[in-house]
């Protein structure tokens, strides 16, 4: 089956299409530059896609600005040839405040705002998830997100995903 882009795809047993995805199997660390590159910049008719990146940016440099800190691994229709994703898949690791002093009552609500996941979805466009583990339950909860994120809908074919640090 082709994908539109001259490659192949797979329609899944669930109706749902596979798109080639855009890098290799595992784990790549990115900046949000380098995820421009590989995931807007070759979709030029793709406004979707740059739509997407723009509110991941703005979703990030808001996290940011409230001095939170924290790994995010992103995946989803935006890391394949799917010309118009729907959303950027989204975990976030062990955010944590950067400064030594105590965030004020109005931080601690906009952060909560930004980690709500309908809220998430409707502005930022993003399928959010945040995974605070204890220390026992670290490589368990990595285990079972590198297998969510770390495979095609077919839950056969190895692709990668990427990370980037805020």
């Amino acid at each position: 089956m082709q994908d539109g882009r001259g490659t192949e795809g797979k329609t899944t047993a669930h109706g749902k299409h596979d798109h080639p995805a855009l890098l290799p199997p595992g784990l790549h660390r990115l900046t949000l530059l380098e995820l421009h590159k590989l995931a807007v910049a070759p979709f030029p008719e793709g406004t979707r896609r740059h739509l997407l990146f723009d509110r991941l940016a703005t979703w990030t440099a808001a996290v940011n600005s409230l001095n939170v800190r924290g790994t995010l691994w992103l995946d989803g229709s935006f890391l394949t040839q799917k010309p118009d994703p729907d959303d950027i898949d989204c975990v976030l690791w062990n955010p944590h405040w950067a400064q030594a002093s105590a965030p004020t009552q109005a931080h601690r609500q906009m952060l909560q705002r930004l980690f709500d996941q309908p809220t998430a979805r409707a502005i930022y466009g993003l399928d959010f998830y945040l995974e605070l583990p204890q220390s026992d339950e670290t490589f368990h909860r990595e285990a079972y997100w590198r297998g969510v994120l770390g495979f095609a809908r077919d839950r056969i074919t190895a692709k990668g995903f990427a990370e980037l640090s805020l």
